[in-house]
C-alpha cells in the first residue's frame, strides 16, 4: 500500500536478489498487486448480492467453483477497469523504469521522451518532443477504447448500488 518511492530502495534489492534487473518482470511484476485493486475489489465484493451466495450454497457450489464460475464472469467490469487503471499508472512511471533498467535498448518510452529534450546549450526541437509525446499517448488511449465498455459498466453498476 506504499508508493514506488517509499518502497523503491528495498524493491530494488528485492529484485537484484531475483536477478530480475534490466528485465521486463522487474517494470510488471511489482505493479500487479495493489492497494487500488485491493480497494475496488473489496468494495465490489461488499456489494455483491447475497442472493447469489445463497443459491450457490444450495446448490452445493464449492468455494474455488463459486470463484471461477460465478465471481470472476460477474467481476469481469471491475477486472477490466483495474486493467485499465494499472496498465495507464505503469505506463506514466518514470522513476522506477530509471533505476531497474540499465540498458537503452530495454528502456520505457518515458525515459526516451526525456532524452529529447535538450540539456545545456543544446537547442530543443520542440516539434519533435511533442511529436513523440502524442506517440506515447497512443496505447493508452488505445487501451482505454478497448476497454472503455467494461470502465463505464463498472461505475455505473456502482452508482446503482
Amino acid at each position: 500500500m506504499l508508493p514506488i518511492p517509499v518502497r523503491i530502495i528495498p524493491l530494488f534489492e528485492f529484485m537484484k536478489q531475483l536477478n530480475w534487473g534490466n528485465s521486463f518482470l522487474a517494470l510488471t511484476v511489482p505493479f500487479l498487486a495493489s492497494a487500488t485493486g485491493t480497494f475496488l475489489f473489496r468494495q465490489y465484493f461488499m456489494n455483491f448480492p447475497e442472493s447469489i451466495v445463497e443459491a450457490a450454497k444450495v446448490d452445493g457450489v464449492v468455494p474455488l467453483r463459486f470463484l471461477f464460475q460465478i465471481l470472476v464472469p460477474m467481476s469481469l467490469n471491475t477486472i477490466g477497469a483495474l486493467a485499465l487503471i494499472e496498465f495507464i499508472y505503469v505506463w506514466n512511471q518514470y522513476l522506477w523504469p530509471l533505476i531497474i533498467m540499465t540498458s537503452n535498448q530495454k528502456q520505457v518510452v518515458q525515459i526516451g521522451l526525456k532524452s529529447l529534450i535538450g540539456t545545456g546549450d543544446q537547442g530543443t526541437n520542440w516539434s519533435v518532443v511533442i511529436a513523440g509525446a502524442v506517440i506515447t499517448l497512443l496505447p493508452p488511449l488505445l487501451i482505454f477504447i478497448l476497454l472503455q465498455e467494461q470502465f463505464m459498466k463498472d461505475f455505473a453498476l456502482s452508482e446503482n448500488k
